[in-house]
This record gives C-alpha cells, sequence and structure tokens, in this order.
C-alpha cells in the first residue's frame, strides 16, 4: 500500500503540464491580497455564520457584471471580508452558487471544518453565496506546487489532504482533480493555506455533478476515523433534509450513490490493508 501511494506521488511529481485557463471573475479567494484579512475576533462557525447573514455591506457591488468579489461587511462593531458568488446555473459554466452552501452544510454534516462558514443572501438584488475571508492566508495549493514549498509536518500535511481528497470524491467536484496531468492547473488553486499551514478548500460552484461512480478510487487510500462514521450515519433522506434547498433531486440521488460507494471503498481498504493503515483522526482544527 505505502509502495503504492509512494508511486503515485512520483506519477503527480513528473507529469506533463496542462494548463486550462479559467476567468479570474469565476474564482473565489485564491490569492494573497494587498490589503490582507484582519484577524477576527468571531471564532466559531456559529458566530461567522450569524455576521455573515446579517452585517451590511460596507462596500459597493462591481459595476461591470463579475459574478464573484471580495466585500467588505460591517455589523457595527467590526469589520471582516467575504467572498461574494451570484453565479445562478444559467450561464455555460453551470457553476451556480447554491453549490457552495451545499458544500459547506455537507462539511459540517461530517464534521470536517473544511469549508469556510457559507452563507445564503440576497446581495445587490441578486442571491447569493457569501463565504468567509480566511484570515492568515499564506498561499494556494498551487502556489505552493509550482514553488516547490514543502509543508514543515508531512504527515499532517497529507492527514488533511486525504480528507480533502475523501470530501471532492464525495460532491464530484470539477476542481481539485488529482489527475497527474493537472497537477500544476489552475483547478488546485481554491485549496488554501494559511500561516500555520491548515488547508481550507473554497469554490465549490462546479461541484455535486450527476456522476454515480468514484472518479478516482486509487486515490482514496486513507480517510479520517470520524468521517467514515459520519458516512455510515447519512443517508438519503438526511441528505435531503439538509440540502434540498441547493441541490436537485438527481443530485441528491447521485450523492447518495458516491456515500454508498465511499463506504464500500474504504470497508474494502480495512479488510485488506487493516484499519490502522487506513483510518486515521484529523489534526485539531479551529
Amino acid at each position: 500500500m505505502k509502495a503504492g501511494l509512494q508511486c503515485r506521488v512520483t506519477l503527480l511529481a513528473t507529469a506533463v503540464i496542462s494548463v486550462v485557463s479559467t476567468p479570474a471573475d469565476s474564482r473565489q479567494q485564491s490569492a494573497p491580497a494587498t490589503t490582507p484579512a484582519t484577524a477576527s475576533t468571531l471564532v466559531t462557525r456559529d458566530a461567522r455564520e450569524a455576521f455573515l447573514a446579517t452585517a451590511r455591506f460596507a462596500s459597493d457591488p462591481p459595476t461591470d457584471g463579475r459574478p464573484s468579489w471580495r466585500a467588505v461587511l460591517d455589523d457595527g462593531t467590526r469589520k471582516h471580508d467575504a467572498s461574494v458568488v451570484t453565479e445562478d446555473g444559467s450561464g455555460p459554466t453551470r457553476r451556480n452558487y447554491r453549490f457552495n452552501i451545499a458544500a459547506y452544510e455537507l462539511d459540517k454534516l461530517l464534521g470536517l471544518n473544511l469549508v469556510p462558514p457559507s452563507v445564503e443572501r440576497s446581495v445587490g438584488g441578486r442571491p447569493a453565496s457569501v463565504i468567509w475571508w480566511l484570515d492568515d492566508f499564506a498561499m494556494n495549493e498551487l502556489d505552493r506546487r509550482r514553488k516547490r514549498i514543502d509543508p514543515p509536518d508531512a504527515d499532517r500535511w497529507d492527514r488533511q489532504a486525504q480528507a480533502v481528497r475523501v470530501f471532492d470524491e464525495l460532491i464530484s467536484n470539477t476542481y481539485r482533480d488529482p489527475a497527474p496531468p493537472l497537477y500544476l492547473n489552475s483547478v488546485w488553486d481554491n485549496l488554501l493555506i494559511t500561516t500555520d499551514w491548515t488547508i481550507w478548500i473554497t469554490d465549490h460552484t462546479g461541484a455535486f455533478r450527476t456522476r454515480t461512480e468514484l472518479q478516482d478510487p486509487d486515490s482514496l487510500v486513507r480517510c479520517p476515523r470520524a468521517v467514515l462514521g459520519r458516512l455510515r450515519a447519512l443517508n438519503r433522506s438526511r441528505l435531503q433534509q439538509a440540502l434540498e434547498r441547493y441541490l436537485s433531486s438527481q443530485q441528491l440521488d447521485a450523492l447518495e450513490v458516491r456515500r454508498v460507494l465511499l463506504v464500500k471503498h474504504f470497508d474494502d481498504q480495512i479488510v485488506r490493508h487493516g484499519e490502522a493503515l487506513v483510518l486515521y483522526d484529523l489534526p485539531p482544527r479551529q
């Protein structure tokens, strides 16, 4: 198993690069800004959700019609930035702001805490997802790979990265594709890294495809122990209850199929390799 994983990493590192450009205005927080976000006193998910849902917009939306931008919110006591996305699935890319909310709600169901707080609200007369702008943002994964920067704690990094892989398979994500030719592709600029080397994932507007198979099961090597338990406990009814505002019935059906496939995949891995090599505990996250 370890040899297979090392082989896969080697393939990724030596892949021929094929860069597919993505319009800048269709992506969300992905690069350090010239004016960094100020560290917030709001530290819980609930507090950040409430701020995103109720604070007034202290900056005007762009006048050029772009579907995503950085905004400033102010609740009268504090200010904080947010990413605003208004794409509604009607464009040729089918990107949809609702999928950002669905990803966040699903992340909460799984207890991953990989997705920044996201809420739905009207912005400038348009429905949108409003997403917490990360504090202490250092770089995105594409930058890290291009600059060949190694994480200081390889084991902690791998545990986070494997959790991302499980989540992306579950939501059938268009971005963060693990295929070797995409190792240095812009699909990786929405995996964000803070100064303490904590991973956060954003921009799920291209997720929740109706694929009824796992895209790359060979890359699913390990799974957080608690996440596998929560995947087992979920079912179509619970998914619908949590996500029906954001996903179609067909998307929910496909999500349930992938959930079942993920559980079976890791059950098979445990039988073959033993629980100690497959399951692990995620590092603590705030």
